[in-house]
């Protein structure tokens, strides 16, 4: 299959958005923006299962199983590379604190942050108070959703389709608890974050809405220009509803508009193949490295902010600072090693 150069776009432009969200525009523009940008982590797992199974002859069990744990090998090793590298980073900013490695081991793992990594995604395991933001959820969520694909292989396309509605209603119902009965289940309150984006109620549905919509449009011809003008007024539509939402609701993990921004976006992706000459590939060579790496780069900053290294808070350039750092190290730099290679 050709790579789509319109969804690498897409994946540069939601890695910026991700951005936005932990190093946040200060007012209402910031909250915007943040709301805004809640279509990207589920952008990112519908494009995993959008791509999944996507090949034609993926019918039987074993043929889906020997798919999906090509992928899940590869996750698995991403996802130890960044995990040591900020395991590595919370050590040396708390040895540097005058925390022992003794302490710091029982910040971070002890049986109250197992279960709730175990559940959530969430806990010390996967953030601490050195770079604050726990963006390795995704990460541990994909692989959830890989194994769990991998184990009901057998059934996946008879009850794909039911639990993706099952588990959009459990998110949706759970935010809808959120504003007006906030209830705690585990002695948690639903407002916390992590009890709703998780594996369960965002990695599991947006996974599996990908592989309908590879289904949906790989099973036979369409209309490419009827999924296009589709795929225009469901971003559109979704842009609106979200801004709406936000203003009703405030800041949430997923909006509905989320949805139909993310869908929007594959339907467009149907007819829209092409990324430009140039931004295309900072998606493709420079994506997973900007997500994976620019909390890092946020803590950095922060750390040197703190040590009056940098002078002033920056509030509205730092959003910008951290995304020019992020495209040149994760974008540029892998794409012109790519390059050379290429010319080798």
């Amino acid at each position: 299959m050709r790579e789509n150069r319109f969804l690498h776009l897409m994946k540069f432009i939601a890695c910026l958005f991700v951005i936005t969200i932990h190093a946040k525009f200060p007012g209402a523009v910031g909250d915007y923006t943040e709301g805004v940008a809640r279509f990207a982590v589920p952008f990112f797992f519908m494009l995993s299962g959008r791509f999944l199974l996507a090949d034609k002859g993926l019918v039987s069990a074993a043929q889906i199983r020997t798919k999906v744990k090509k992928s899940l090998l590869r996750l698995l090793k991403a996802t130890a590379v960044v995990y040591l590298v900020y395991l590595v980073f919370s050590l040396i900013v708390h040895l540097e604190r005058g925390v022992s490695f003794g302490e710091w081991l029982g910040i971070k793992y002890n049986l109250y942050e197992t279960v709730l990594f175990v559940l959530f995604n969430s806990g010390r395991f996967v953030y601490d108070s050195s770079f604050v933001f726990d963006h390795m959820w995704f990460l541990f969520a994909l692989i959830y959703v890989y194994g769990l694909i991998y184990l009901f292989a057998p059934v996946l396309r008879k009850w794909y389709k039911v639990v993706t509605v099952l588990t959009f209603a459990g998110l949706f119902f759970g935010e809808l608890l959120q504003t007006v009965y906030p209830i705690r289940p585990f002695d948690i309150s639903i407002t916390t974050w992590f009890l709703l984006r998780n594996w369960l109620f965002v990695g599991l549905p947006f996974v599996l809405l990908g592989i309908i919509f590879s289904d949906y449009v790989d099973g036979k011809d369409r209309d490419q220009n009827k999924l296009f003008y589709q795929g225009l007024m469901m971003a559109a539509l979704g842009l609106i509803l979200t801004f709406v939402e936000i203003r009703i609701f405030g800041i949430k993990e997923v909006y509905v508009g989320s949805v139909l921004i993310i869908l929007g976006i594959f339907f467009i992706s149907e007819k829209i193949k092409e990324g430009g000459m140039f931004w295309w590939k900072l998606g493709r060579d420079g994506s997973a490295g900007i997500y994976y790496y620019h909390v890092l780069i946020i803590a950095i900053y922060d750390i040197a902010y703190n040590k009056d290294i940098i002078k002033y808070q920056l509030m509205w350039q730092k959003p910008f600072i951290i995304m020019a750092i992020s495209i040149v190290l994760f974008g540029i730099i892998p794409m012109g090693f790519r390059s050379i290679r290429s010319h080798d």
